[in-house]
Parts: structure tokens; C-alpha cells; sequence
């Protein structure tokens, strides 16, 4: 028997005339697409969300920062700046560090990152996201997130003051036996840096705009008492943030004496996080298609008890074993294709209107489905990659003709003679 006629008596197979066959072939198939319509729609999910986070990362974190080993600073950050500028690279000098922020009688600790304005780029993503006032950072001025704006109750113009903690750390003194008690020396009495706010910014990314704070990085080093023209780290902007190792490898080798990371290194952590629960999420999702797959196995054992003399008949006309195998196992995989292919159509629908879709969820159960003071989102992110549609496509496919292994086997070891006097 030829390719042709088991690919014609398979296809006959799947389509049996109106009965009970025929609905759980139904079935299954709407659970196949079903169960590829939900793994394409989260992978897509996890995906875009993963790209909008990463994004925020590279605008917020510098693409590789150097540091000092030896000391808290770096004395004279402009040679490591010019080295940079020779291998293509933006860098800017910064210092950065912990304070204790006030305004009025509202005390809480921010991160302060100061700046200097003439080394910044076209591309300064602070300057570009001011949503009040204006990007000023001269001597006394700063910039400061909404967030912080709302919870401490400023506004453009307000008065703030910094507190530095190694100063407030050199007012008391620290005994052999613990004991804290007051510093005597006057040179240790200070009084707080006073900062005027010119403008008011929001990144979108809620880490970044819960505690920071921009200011000059002449500021910056009085605060801190740092020397005047040093810095804490050298920010470096690559033109591509998602393709470094090269430029990476040279800064490391042309000032070994520095700590350089990227930012994929600096959140490893988290971005580790993300691609464990896409993962997961697959794995979880994939058991959809699974019981898809084991309700092909139920139908195609119901088919072969109702076509066990025609079975019968085609092995007494000298069909094989192997020949009645392949019949049911490309049933199987009419289920898997067909199912996979309605999935892969109705997946693509969800992604492209799922904003709408979970507007109308939320009117419905009026329930905030995506809340944006969590996510800071305007709308849920979303991107479909060639290579996980593949991969679905495929580990469906695999499953469904796998699924119809058992039924094709029994169907094979049918004795042609018991089969044609089946009742």
C-alpha cells in the first residue's frame, strides 16, 4: 500500500460521519487550539514585558559603569573619559551615593546622583522625561521624581534640604565597648545642602523614580566630601546596550586597575527572575496541549473499535502492521496540524487586541486587571518571536502524533480473522 492511500484512509478516518467519533474528534481538536492559543499568548506577554523592563533598565542604569577598587571615588575621572571617547563611546563622570532628604518636617532617604551637565548626550533620558519645570542643574538646583514629589509634598521651587549620611556619621563617636556618644570636634557640626527644585521627572520605572534625586555633580562632591572634579563611577552609553561584550572586554583590558559591569551584570538577578518564569510559564502551559494529545489517544481508540473490520479487511488484503500504524498516527497528526494552525490564528487575534480585550474584562468584572501604579505601563506589552511560534508549533504537532502511538500499535496487532468476524 502507497503513501497516498494510508494518507487517503487516514484523512477518511478523521472525518467519520455524524456520531459520537466525530464530536470528540471536535474536542480535541478545540482543545489543541485551545491550549497553543494560551502558550503563544503568554510566551508573547512575557516576552514583551520582558523587553519593556529591559528597556527601562538601559535608560535608567548606565550600559557599563567603572569604579575605583581602592577608594570610594575616582580622583581623576577625565583621562578614563577621553580613553572612552576614543573607542566610540559616550561616558560621563557622576557621583552618586545615599542621603536623608527633607522638606519641612518630612525626613526619608533618597539616592542622589550627580551629574555633570557638559558631559551628557543627545540622548539623556532624564532631560527627555520632565513632566514639570524645567532640566536645570546648576549650583543649588535639582531634579527630583514625581513620585517623591507626591509622597513628600513639594513642587517646582521647593526648598530641599540633603543630609548626608558621612557627615551625620562623623557628629557622634563610637566607643571600644559600643557606647555612642556626641562628637566634641566644631569642624564636625554641619549644616545640611539646600537645593531648590527646577524640575519634576518620570522614567516609568518605579525603582529609579522612588528614590532618586539629580543634581550638579559639583554638588554632589561637596556633599559626599569627595575632592572637586572626582567622581564615584564613569557611565558609559554604547550604541547598541544589548550587543557590549566587545566594548566590555576592551575597557576591562585598557584600565585593569577599575571594576567595570554591564547592566545585564549589575541585574542579573532580576533579569534571571524573568527568564525562569517564561520558562515555567511555558512548562505550566504546556500540560494544556498534553491533555489535549491523551483526548486524541481516547478518540482514536474509539475509531479503531468502530473500524475493526475494515481493519481487519485491509490486513487480510495484505496491508502491514507498519501501514495500519501510519494510518492512525497521521490522524494524530491531522489533529496536532490543524489544531496548531486554528491556535496559532486565534493566538494572533488575542495579541493584537488584547488591550481592548482586557479593557472589557475590566468593565465586566470591574476589576483593575493591570494596574498601572504597579507596573507604570500604559498598556500590556506584548511580542511575538518567530522562534517560540516555531517551537509551539512544533512541541504541539509532536504531541498530538505521539498521542495517537498507543491506539496506532493496538490497531496494528489486530489478528485479521478475529477482526473480520467482529460484531
Amino acid at each position: 500500500m502507497n503513501f497516498l492511500t494510508e494518507l487517503f484512509l487516514a484523512w477518511r478516518y478523521f472525518k467519520p460521519k455524524r456520531n459520537a467519533v466525530s464530536v470528540i474528534t471536535v474536542i480535541s481538536l478545540i482543545g489543541v487550539s485551545v491550549g497553543v492559543c494560551v502558550l503563544m499568548v503568554v510566551l508573547a506577554i512575557m516576552t514583551g514585558f520582558t523587553n519593556e523592563i529591559k528597556t527601562k533598565l538601559i535608560s535608567t542604569y548606565p550600559h557599563i559603569q567603572i569604579q575605583n577598587y581602592a577608594k570610594p571615588y575616582i580622583k581623576d575621572p577625565e583621562p578614563i573619559i577621553e580613553g572612552i571617547d576614543i573607542m566610540g563611546a559616550n561616558a560621563i563622570s557622576r557621583t552618586e551615593g545615599y542621603v536623608l532628604s527633607q522638606f519641612g518636617n518630612n525626613i526619608s532617604p533618597q539616592y542622589v546622583i550627580g551629574i555633570n551637565p557638559e558631559q551628557e548626550s543627545d540622548s539623556n533620558f532624564i532631560s527627555k522625561s520632565i513632566i514639570s519645570g524645567k532640566y536645570s542643574l546648576n549650583n543649588g538646583e535639582a531634579v527630583v521624581s514625581y513620585v517623591m514629589a507626591n509622597q513628600l509634598g513639594f513642587s517646582v521651587g521647593s526648598k530641599i534640604m540633603l543630609h548626608s549620611p558621612a557627615k551625620l556619621k562623623a557628629m557622634v563617636n563610637i566607643d571600644k565597648d559600643g557606647k555612642v556618644y556626641r562628637s566634641n570636634r566644631n569642624d564636625n557640626l554641619y549644616l545640611p545642602s539646600e537645593f531648590t527644585v527646577t524640575g519634576i521627572f518620570n522614567v516609568g520605572e518605579y525603582k529609579f523614580d522612588s528614590k532618586v534625586i539629580i543634581t550638579n555633580i559639583d554638588d554632589a562632591n561637596a556633599l559626599f566630601g569627595y575632592p572637586l572634579g572626582s567622581a564615584t563611577m564613569i557611565a558609559v552609553e554604547t550604541k547598541d546596550p544589548f550587543n557590549i561584550s566587545e566594548i566590555y572586554k576592551t575597557i576591562k583590558n585598557v584600565f585593569p586597575g577599575y571594576q567595570v559591569m554591564t547592566w545585564m551584570q549589575m541585574n542579573k538577578q532580576f533579569l534571571d527572575v524573568l527568564a525562569v518564569e517564561k520558562n515555567m510559564m511555558f512548562f505550566v502551559l504546556v500540560f494544556i496541549v498534553l491533555v489535549a494529545a491523551s483526548s486524541i489517544t481516547n478518540t482514536l481508540i474509539t475509531v479503531v473499535v468502530q473500524k475493526t473490520r475494515e481493519i481487519g479487511l485491509l490486513m487480510a488484503l495484505g496491508a502491514r502492521g507498519l501501514t495500519i500504524m501510519k494510518i492512525f498516527v497521521m490522524q494524530g497528526f491531522f489533529v496536532g496540524s490543524i489544531g496548531t494552525a486554528v491556535g496559532l490564528v486565534l493566538g494572533t487575534v488575542v495579541i493584537y487586541w488584547r488591550n481592548e480585550l482586557l479593557h472589557f474584562m475590566s468593565d465586566v468584572f470591574n476589576i483593575e486587571i493591570f494596574p498601572r501604579q504597579f507596573y507604570y505601563l500604559s498598556q500590556l506589552p506584548a511580542m511575538v518571536v518567530p522562534g517560540d511560534v516555531i517551537f509551539i508549533s512544533i512541541c504541539s504537532v509532536v504531541l498530538c502524533t505521539l498521542g495517537a502511538l498507543i491506539p496506532a500499535y493496538r490497531a496494528a496487532r489486530l489478528d485479521p480473522a478475529k477482526a473480520l468476524r467482529y460484531e
